[in-house]
């Protein structure tokens, strides 16, 4: 909205808006004939407060949209606040906001547009802002803000000291804010697991098991960790993400680690976050700032509890209320050779190479944000890290809904591209190409993370006699310092050894680590092992850890989901009744570990019987990794999700064995 270049166009355009705004405005929301979404997640969520009923709304929209360009000290006219948003441009003769005249106001002149490509209106067929097309204002948006100018723009519906000012989404910013200044962190965290960490629909369904299966007594124990924005707003566990606000469904946000006034030195998920405006409130960080001085950007301070592991461990260190220890990432690191060496989560989680240590003074010289309006070389040179904060998971969501999604996306149903107007389709095409780009980045990152996890090592004869009795040793040597192999929630992470010997022919003369009907390992979870249509896989090596629980019989069973089931009709988490520290975990449940410590070494033999016939067989031995297991899908009601799960090759071995007659002359091959 400033006063430079554009502000000339004022008078231009005001003439035919004043002639038929008001059946402008109607048209905008008219939908002729598209499908409209019945029930988009909301931004603001109902609840008491004295604001006036669009207020928070328009907050949020201007937050995001404007913001960045229009904060304080800046060249522009300042948005950042009520009162400098309605005294914006008034010395000027441009008031960006007149109260009950919309046709008077910058604002409305600015951002309005033919948003449904009607061909009865004097709308421009484009908005002067905002520049970037896919943040033009959706119908429902320019609804909104016309209704509030209209309606005499309105902070409080009662004056402010009628009540006091409940905390609300416009008191958390959104990730898209902080795109305004640092488009890099925020392009790097949209596709990261912190942003989908709300979105999973595994984690979603999950969660619901969990509650039904406990009877509600487990509360917001999971969503805490992966919307704590939404639980400090009072979404409690069961809340849908269809019903949750959109704050909330960003997850792991910008400002759960950059708001953070003091450390917590909690496990699972307690944080504190400090509510307040983008470019008002402190934000915590690497680095001492005092650019805001002078830029009009938010002040900063330096919070050194941000680099080092224990703040990563408040929520990947997750114990159950019964005392069972679901996660140990931290724990495995604190008694790492890593935390030894002084190398923390963020060294190798955060640097140019996945899952290998780059230190701070390794890191490449940046410029952490680039500040509209403001030269470059006016800011300060960084050390740079990425935000992508690469692990074993990845999106399973169509490339319309993650990493982006764009706001008329909520209104529209936009699947039958034939109902939707040229803006429309061209703009949800740039998105899908944006969305693939990144999560094709996101899977390279993530494939280079699982190499330099682990790898094999493969012991055999290279020649042997026909009739004869092999024994082929594979070795998994970890390459992680910092945690086991695998880590996090590894009752779920599968990483296990495939091994298959074929005969000249073709046919199969041995085989491990092969899956049944269902994609499943053929252990004790797998359900034609269980049905009895398949043997279990007796040489099966496989890292994954199990729970095991204590039957009322005395004898222990493995089951999938780490729920207590007792006799009684109604399931629930009890507090565990003694120190379940002491020992590590709760009595009658437990997690079995088979997981690598940090840079250990196992190994298994496997021997096999030769066949009679002579001549060059293949043997082929691979290492498997894989974030679920199918049955855990079935389990929580998600089965139409297991054609998704990837199994990646993390190493793989091949070699011939020549197999004479039983007189041959034996030789011994050693492999890498």
């Amino acid at each position: 909205m400033s006063t430079n270049g554009v502000t000339h166009l004022v008078s231009y355009r005001k003439k035919p808006i004043f002639l038929s705004v008001i059946i402008c405005v109607s048209m905008v929301m008219m939908n002729a004939g598209v499908p409209v979404v019945a029930a988009p997640p909301h931004v603001i969520g109902q609840r008491e407060h004295p604001f006036d009923p669009d207020w928070l709304e328009i907050r949020a929209l201007i937050n995001v949209k404007c913001v960045g360009c229009h904060r304080r000290d800046s060249d522009r006219f300042d948005f950042s606040t009520y009162e400098s948003l309605i005294e914006a441009g008034r010395e000027d003769g441009y008031a960006a906001i007149v109260p009950g005249q919309p046709e008077e106001s910058t604002l409305w002149e600015y951002v309005s547009w033919n948003a449904n490509a009607r061909i009865d209106t004097e709308l421009p067929d484009t908005p002067y802002m905002p520049e970037e097309k896919t943040e033009w204002l959706t119908p429902r948006q320019l609804n909104l803000v016309y209704r509030w100018i209209k309606n005499g723009a309105l902070q409080y519906v009662l004056p402010n000291t009628c009540n006091i000012t409940p905390l609300t989404e416009v008191d958390f910013p959104s990730a898209k804010e902080c795109k305004a200044c640092h488009p890099r962190y925020y392009d790097e965290w949209s596709r990261s697991m912190h942003a989908y960490s709300q979105h999973s629909p595994i984690f979603e369904a999950f969660n619901l098991m969990l509650i039904e299966r406990t009877g509600g007594t487990i509360g917001t124990f999971c969503t805490r960790c992966h919307t704590p924005i939404g639980t400090a707003l009072g979404e409690n566990e069961s809340v849908r993400n269809v019903d949750r606000s959109r704050i909330a469904r960003e997850g792991i946000t910008c400002i759960v680690c950059h708001r953070r006034v003091k450390p917590s030195y909690k496990s699972s998920g307690r944080i504190y976050m400090q509510p307040g405006e983008a470019t008002l409130t402190c934000v915590h960080g690497p680095f001492e700032s005092s650019a805001e001085r002078t830029l009009g950007t938010h002040p900063s301070v330096r919070f050194a509890y941000l680099k080092s592991s224990q703040f990563c461990g408040e929520c990947h260190d997750v114990t159950s209320p019964t005392g069972v220890r679901l996660e140990e990432a931290f724990s495995e690191w604190h008694n790492s050779p890593s935390a030894a060496d002084g190398v923390t989560c963020q060294h190798c989680h955060m640097g140019e190479e996945p899952g290998r240590p780059i230190l701070d003074d390794q890191r490449p010289l940046g410029y952490a944000a680039t500040v509209p309006g403001v030269e470059q070389n006016l800011l300060p040179l960084r050390r740079l890290s990425t935000h992508t904060f690469v692990g074993p998971d990845y999106s399973m969501l169509p490339d319309t809904e993650f990493p982006e999604k764009l706001d008329w996306m909520y209104e529209r149903d936009y699947r039958d591209p034939a109902n939707l107007i040229p803006y429309r389709r061209r703009t949800l095409d740039d998105l899908r190409r944006k969305n693939r780009r990144s999560n094709e980045l996101a899977r390279i990152d993530r494939f280079r993370l699982l190499k330099n996890a682990a790898k094999i090592q493969v012991h055999h004869p290279l020649r042997v006699a026909a009739n004869a009795k092999i024994h082929v040793r594979v070795d998994i040597q970890s390459l992680t310092a910092g945690h086991s192999f695998p880590t996090g929630f590894t009752a779920e992470r599968q990483a296990w050894i495939s091994v298959e010997l074929m005969d000249p022919s073709g046919q199969r003369v041995f085989a491990s680590g092969y899956l049944d009907s269902n994609f499943d390992l053929c252990d004790n979870h797998s359900h034609d092992v269980l049905a009895g249509k398949l043997l279990p896989d007796r040489h099966l090596f496989n890292l994954q850890n199990k729970f095991v629980a204590l039957g009322h019989k005395g004898s222990e069973l493995s089951p999938v989901l780490a729920v207590n089931r007792t006799l009684r009709p109604i399931n629930f988490v009890r507090p565990t009744n003694e120190i379940a520290q002491s020992v590590g975990r709760a009595s009658g449940f437990r997690i079995a570990k088979y997981s690598l410590p940090p840079l250990r070494a196992a190994g298994r033999v496997y021997p096999i019987k030769l066949p009679a016939v002579c001549g060059w067989y293949r043997l082929q031995v691979r290492l498997n990794f894989r974030q679920l297991p199918p049955i855990l899908l079935d389990h929580i009601g998600t089965p139409h999700l297991k054609h998704l799960l990837e199994i990646v090759v993390i190493d793989e071995y091949e070699e011939s064995i020549w197999v004479g007659p039983q007189t041959a002359h034996l030789q011994l091959g050693v492999a890498r």
